[in-house]
């Protein structure tokens, strides 16, 4: 047998198993996309684009999507899904973040529909 087929059989089994949790992990992120709806005063946040409602939980929602700008001042019931942002994304917005929390949890969602509760936030 060549080097080169010794090789390649050495090396195969090695890049599947250096890959498996790899895709182990891939598999749990999907998992943990499920749909969720929260019912809040829409916001306008510190970035140009950025909003957010305080939902009747407690949790501040950053919200990511389109249509969001025309219900700033409304109270909605928004459905999407919860996102997890890379670290820097994390550090960019936490400043701004901890600001319009004022200490609540917060969890950033995107936004897949709105639906409008009512014209003002009570």
């Amino acid at each position: 047998m060549s080097q080169l087929k010794k090789f390649s059989l050495f090396l195969a089994p090695l890049v599947l198993f250096s890959l498996l949790p790899v895709l182990a992990t891939a598999q749990d992120n999907m998992g943990n996309s499920q749909s969720m709806s929260v019912t809040g005063c829409v916001k306008q946040g510190s970035d140009m684009h950025g909003y957010y409602l305080m939902g009747q939980d407690g949790k501040m929602y950053e919200l990511m999507g389109k249509g969001l700008s025309e219900h700033v001042g409304h109270t909605v019931t928004v459905t999407g899904t919860q996102m997890a942002m890379s670290d820097d994304m994390e550090k960019k917005k936490m400043a701004s973040e901890k600001t319009e929390a004022n200490g609540a949890t917060v969890v950033d969602m995107k936004v897949s529909s709105v639906k409008m509760v009512s014209s003002s936030c009570q």
